[in-house]
This record gives C-alpha cells, sequence and structure tokens, in this order.
C-alpha cells in the first residue's frame, strides 16, 4: 500500500510540473491536446525561423539545425536580428565566410543549454552546450544580454526559446586564448614555432571524448555515433607536467602568451644553447634534433604559468608552476621586493608590469605580450652549482683499473658542514659585531704528505653557452686548528695555532669529444683554464683574510675565467664535462702552501648572448691575526 501511495504522489508530481509548465488554457479539453500547452507548436528551430531569422540563418548556415529540430530537449537564448552582426558569419547569399567549428562552439552553442530552463524567481547555474557555465538571473539577465519583455519562456516541442537584446559573447579559457592569440597573429613563422603549435600538437594534445556523458542522435552513413552533445576529457601532457592545466574551467591561473614572433625569437636563443653531442644520433637516428626541438620548446615555455591559488603574496613575489620543482627555493620566482636571505645574483623583477593589461578569461587572467618580461637567464640559462659533498667527484678508472680523473687522494672523502659563527673586533679587542656563515666542504687529503692530488667534478646540465666559472674553498685552518669545549655547543679555532697555508693548483676542463674515432668520449688530458688576473695557467686561494666589517672570511671564492661549452648535456645520464684541480705544490713550497684542500662547491654562472667580460674580484688582503682572539663555530657538523 505505501508503495502505491508513493507511486502515484510521484506520478502527480510529474503531471504537475509538466502542466505547470506547458498549461496555457483552463478549459478540460486543452488538458488532452498537447499542441495548447505549448506557445509555439513546433521545433525550437522552427521558432527561431519565425522569431530570431538572422540566427536561425547561422544555425543552418553552419549545420546546426538538425539537432535543435530534434526529439533533444533544448533552451536557446537567441539574439534578435538587431542583436548581433549576421554579416560576420554569412555572405550575401547566406553562405558561411567563418570557420564551422569555431562558430558552432563559440557563437552557437555559447547560447544553448540543454534540458528546459525556464525564468522565474530564482537565479540559474548551468552548462551551455560549448561546456562553459552559463547564468541565467531572476530578472532576465543572460551574460551580457538582458531578455526581450513579453519574448520569454516561450515553449516548444523541444524545448524553450528565450529573445535577447545583444550576442552573449564567449568567454575564452587560457587554453582557448592561447588559440585565439595564435589566430589573430600575423606571423609568418606561426605554423611551425608558436605557443600554440607546441600545446596543440596532437603529439602532445590528445583529448578523448567520454561518451557515457556525452549524448548522440544516430549514426552517420559509415555506422559511425553523430554526438550533438560530446563531453571531451582533455588531456595534454605538456601542460600536465608544468601543473598548469589551462583548459580547466573551475582553475585560476595567469598565464603570459607571447606572441609568435616572441617565441620564434627565445626559442632561437634556446636553440643555440640545446647543441647536443652528436654522439646521440648514433645511440638513436634523428636524436639530437628531437632533443633540441623537445627542450627548446619547453625552455621558451618556462614560467609562462602561475597559479593564482598558490600565489597568496603575488604583490611581493610571484611563483610560477615550475615553483620548487626540483630547484633552489628563490628560481622560478620572480620578485618585486627584495626578499630575506634572496642570492645576491637574483635580481627585483616585477613582470607584470612590463605585460600591459591583462585579459579576463573563463578561469583566470592572460597577458598577450610581444617580448617576454623575463631575460634568458631568468628564464632557463641558469646557473649551475655543483656541491663538493654531493657525490659529485669523478672515480671513474681505465681498462687496467687505474684512475682517470681523481688521482693520488685518499678515497675515504671527508665531508663537514655547519655554521661558523666569526667576531669582529675593534682597536681595543672589544667585541664590534658577530656574523654566522655557514660552510659544507670535502676534504681532499692526498695519499702522501709529498704528491700533488688532482680531483675531478663532473658538472651536469651544462648547455652549450659561455659561463664564468668560480670555485668555492674553505681554509684549510677550518680543519685543522678546530678544538671542541667540553661541555659546551661550541668548537673554537685559536689563531695562535691556526694553519694559514692557502691552496694553490691548476683548473683544467674536460669535454666529451663531439667528432671523430673517440667520438662521446672525454679526452686523455684536459685543457688548462688561464687565470683572469694574472694571465698564468696556477690559480691561488687566499689562506687568511677579514672581509671589510672585520669578519673572517669562510668560503673563499676563486674566479677562474669564462669557458664556451661545445655540446649541450642538459637531460641526459652521462655529464659532458668534468672540471679538474691540479695541486701544484713543489717541494720546496710544501710549508707555504697546503695540498689537502678543503673544496666547497662549484659554481656556474651563465653568460646572456655570450656576455661581456666581468670584473675580476681583487684578491683579498692578508688579515692581522691578533693573538688570544677565538673565533667560535656552532655544533652543527653531520
Amino acid at each position: 500500500m505505501n508503495k502505491i501511495k508513493n507511486t502515484f504522489r510521484a506520478g502527480f508530481a510529474v503531471a504537475a510540473g509538466l502542466v505547470a509548465m506547458y498549461s496555457c488554457t483552463d478549459t478540460w479539453n486543452d488538458h488532452y491536446d498537447a499542441t495548447a500547452m505549448l506557445d509555439y507548436n513546433g521545433t525550437t528551430m522552427q521558432a527561431l525561423e519565425e522569431k530570431a531569422p538572422n540566427f536561425a540563418k547561422v544555425v543552418k548556415a553552419y549545420g546546426y539545425e538538425r539537432e535543435l529540430a530534434s526529439d533533444n530537449v533544448y533552451t536557446i537564448w537567441a539574439p534578435t536580428n538587431d542583436g548581433f552582426n549576421v554579416s560576420d558569419y554569412l555572405d550575401s547569399n547566406g553562405k558561411m565566410i567563418a570557420d564551422s567549428a569555431e562558430v558552432v562552439k563559440e557563437f552557437i552553442k555559447n547560447h544553448i543549454a540543454r534540458y528546459a530552463i525556464s525564468l522565474n524567481t530564482v537565479d540559474q547555474t548551468f552548462s551551455l552546450m560549448n561546456e562553459k557555465r552559463g547564468s541565467f538571473t531572476s530578472d532576465g539577465q543572460f551574460g551580457i544580454a538582458k531578455v526581450i519583455p513579453g519574448q520569454t519562456n516561450i515553449s516548444c516541442k523541444n524545448g524553450v526559446l528565450h529573445l535577447i537584446d545583444a550576442a552573449s559573447p564567449y568567454s575564452f579559457n587560457l587554453f582557448e586564448m592561447v588559440d585565439k592569440q595564435y589566430r589573430d597573429d600575423t606571423y609568418a613563422g606561426k605554423d611551425t614555432c608558436s605557443l600554440r603549435y607546441f600545446l596543440y600538437d596532437p603529439v602532445n594534445n590528445q583529448d578523448s571524448l567520454i561518451e557515457n556523458k556525452s549524448v548522440s542522435r544516430g549514426v552517420d552513413e559509415n555506422g559511425e555515433k553523430i554526438w550533438v552533445d560530446s563531453f571531451v576529457m582533455r588531456n595534454n601532457t605538456v601542460l600536465k607536467n608544468v601543473d598548469a592545466k589551462l583548459y580547466e574551467e573551475d582553475s585560476s591561473f595567469i598565464a603570459i602568451i607571447p606572441s609568435a614572433k616572441a617565441w620564434a625569437e627565445r626559442y632561437k636563443i634556446a636553440e643555440s644553447l640545446l647543441q647536443f653531442n652528436p654522439i646521440e644520433d648514433q645511440r638513436s637516428p634523428g636524436a639530437c634534433d628531437s632533443l633540441l626541438h623537445h627542450y627548446a620548446n619547453n625552455f621558451a615555455m618556462t614560467d609562462l604559468f602561475y597559479n593564482q591559488n598558490a600565489n597568496e603574496h603575488w604583490q611581493d613575489s610571484l611563483k610560477s608552476t615550475l615553483y620548487g620543482m626540483r630547484s633552489p627555493w628563490y628560481e622560478h620566482v620572480y620578485y618585486s621586493k627584495m626578499p630575506k636571505d634572496l642570492p645576491e645574483d637574483v635580481q627585483l623583477n616585477d613582470i607584470l608590469s612590463k605585460c600591459g593589461d591583462p585579459v579576463e578569461c573563463s578561469n583566470g587572467k592572460a597577458y598577450i605580450v610581444d617580448e617576454y618580461p623575463f631575460s634568458v637567464t631568468e628564464q632557463f640559462f641558469k646557473k649551475i652549482k655543483v656541491r663538493a659533498n654531493a657525490g659529485s667527484i669523478n672515480v671513474d678508472l681505465d681498462a687496467s683499473g687505474k684512475d682517470l680523473f681523481t688521482k693520488n687522494v685518499n678515497k675515504s672523502f671527508r665531508s663537514d658542514r655547519g655554521t661558523f659563527t666569526t667576531v669582529a673586533y675593534d682597536t681595543l679587542g672589544n667585541v664590534t659585531s658577530r656574523k654566522a656563515i655557514n660552510y659544507e666542504y670535502v676534504d681532499i687529503v692526498p695519499t702522501t704528505k709529498s704528491v700533488n692530488p688532482n680531483v675531478g667534478f663532473d658538472i651536469p646540465n651544462t648547455l652549450s653557452g659561455t659561463y664564468d666559472i668560480y670555485l668555492v674553498t674553505c681554509p684549510i685552518w677550518l680543519m685543522s686548528s678546530r678544538e671542541y669545549v667540553s661541555g659546551s655547543n661550541f668548537y673554537t679555532i685559536n689563531f695562535d695555532s691556526v694553519d694559514v697555508r692557502p691552496y694553490r693548483f691548476y683548473s683544467l676542463i674536460y669535454e666529451r669529444e663531439n667528432e671523430g674515432k673517440n667520438l662521446g668520449e672525454y679526452p686523455s688530458s684536459g685543457k688548462r683554464m688561464k687565470n683572469p688576473a694574472t694571465g698564468e695557467e696556477v690559480f691561488e686561494t687566499r689562506g687568511f683574510v677579514r672581509d671589510e666589517e672585520g669578519h673572517v672570511v669562510i668560503n673563499d671564492t676563486t674566479y677562474l675565467g669564462s669557458w664556451t661549452f661545445k655540446n649541450a648535456y642538459y637531460g641526459r645520464n652521462d655529464e659532458g664535462v668534468i672540471l679538474q684541480l691540479q695541486t701544484y705544490i713543489t717541494s720546496k713550497q710544501t710549508d707555504e702552501y697546503s695540498r689537502e684542500m678543503l673544496i666547497s662547491s662549484i659554481i656556474l654562472k651563465p653568460r646572456e648572448d655570450g656576455g661581456e667580460e666581468i670584473e675580476i674580484p681583487a684578491a683579498g688582503g692578508e688579515a692581522n691575526m691578533r693573538k688570544g682572539i677565538q673565533s667560535i663555530t656552532s655544533n652543527t657538523r653531520k
């Protein structure tokens, strides 16, 4: 009995809804006359031809009238003849003049939704046929358009028609804006080199139809389903890899969209930095061109996208979607205010202030630019820092088991890291300030006291460009003269007995051969770098110095000069470059220089477009050591 009652109530509710929607007379016979419940006795397509003829002409010319004459239920917001310019879509003979797919998606489907949607007392939101979010307010607002009084809720055999006073503009999402910008671009090379070409490449952009969420209207002559309302799952591998799904309507991004010319210019620079060793082609034919094309496109796209939800402090610093992906914390960020502890070589760059006014899109803001708002070195020609205690020492052996690039070195490499707190004093011996300096090093110990060690460091991800190369060392006294203070958390260094000997060495570069029978192999001997300060091949560090404030210098940086690499090894499993340090001390110089070396890191700073000669740091003066003065280092060794 309960089931019968519930069925009756449900049926009554449905019937009541239908009567409320379609009833237009109170006579008993009208309840049994289907046409009497309609405002227009015909399909929505037939209603369009009578009430919005120009819109109907566009619908027919672009092949969408069959859908509106089908049994599927639609709601149409049709602009009147005065509400849009029909000549934008049809010629004088009523033939289409624009791209069919674009007009159907951006104009026709932008005014149609599935199911019956009537104007009522509440605001409504829904999906339009082009998958955009539509809204219909209680006062008759549809997008920027308003319904025509007395021309709304026109019920037809397969839906509802509303006449509106203007066409509702299509709201592009950021992914679509890339395509629109491409369409409007007049650059001749856009078809083979542009952001749109890269993102929309079928290899990268593989959308799939979700059939159980789509609606079909039969099959064509080949037996293939004809989809009326297709639900497409976007799948762009490039955008997924950089965590920037610009096609998702419920996202919120900032996108910098370069013109095709700007992209091509940036691509050309990237191309010059990505000349891969021909050994790649021997491993896989065409690999060099494939790698170049892949990385050059990715380099040109680097830092173009920003998730607005992840940029809570965007006025101070704007983080791209690549932020935090295996990079130092300050990379892929553009600063308008200087944060604490930002490295000196990182510059302020308020990029959005250079991009002009944004274009509002359905899922964020698009900045269309003719020039990139950041330099090549900010974008992808990055500094390379090789930490000596991170397994970068090359220990390759030849066929007989003999060391190749690291020789006469005790193989039990000892490493250390911590924080050194140095104290500055005035002439009376009073403390004026304290400074904490981080340090880390690998202790390069010769196998015997009389031999000169050679140590090679693998340099990863080099590009075929020019770098300024720096060696960061720690002074030998940091290791040799440190004593632990019993019962405390500190070590002390007593400068009465400190070992202040500097290091003396050659610096050699090994690059893999890029021609001949030894292609891809390291040469038997490297090329010595010349000291820019002296013109000689030998380098010397400073044994003991203080800075201008009187603090002891711990991390000593030596400029080794610039070097232009022939080939790129970006993203490759094998490094293409070795930097070798060869200690150069005669038996008579043993007391003057230390054969044992504390190596902290090697830094390669890129020069954009080859760059200009940089100012060579002046050699530091020797410190005036004060008897009985101690410096302190915290107990943070690892």
